[in-house]
């Protein structure tokens, strides 16, 4: 595996919201590397999704950002989660417009 080239932590950017580490990437898009990766598997690597362009970035774990945790577990179970919600407004909206046709039909009989 070659490397493009060796970076200092402090040159790439991060996003606290995405907890992603990204640096410019000559073919137009970024490097990137999850700061998850750096504290459990020691991942020095960041990788260009457009390209096969590698960078290892130089740093110490002490250096690092505090990891984030989810209190609602990973995001498949977010999104699991919002799923099912909207599901359940679906059901009420439908119960809600069936008992709306229910009265406009006893209405209309009386």
């Amino acid at each position: 595996m070659s490397i493009y080239e060796e970076v200092e932590l402090e040159d790439l950017d991060f996003d606290p919201i995405k907890q992603l580490y990204t640096y410019p990437c000559p073919c137009g898009d970024k490097f990137r590397i999850k700061l998850e990766d750096m504290w459990e598997f020691g991942e020095d690597i960041a990788t260009c999704p457009s390209c096969t362009l590698r960078i290892r970035i130089i740093y110490d774990e002490d250096d690092l950002p505090e990891l984030c945790q989810d209190d609602s577990g990973d995001d498949d179970s977010a999104v699991d989660g919002l799923e099912t919600n909207l599901g359940n407004m679906k059901v009420v909206e439908n119960e809600t417009h069936q008992k709306d046709a229910v009265n406009v039909v006893q209405q209309a009989i009386q």
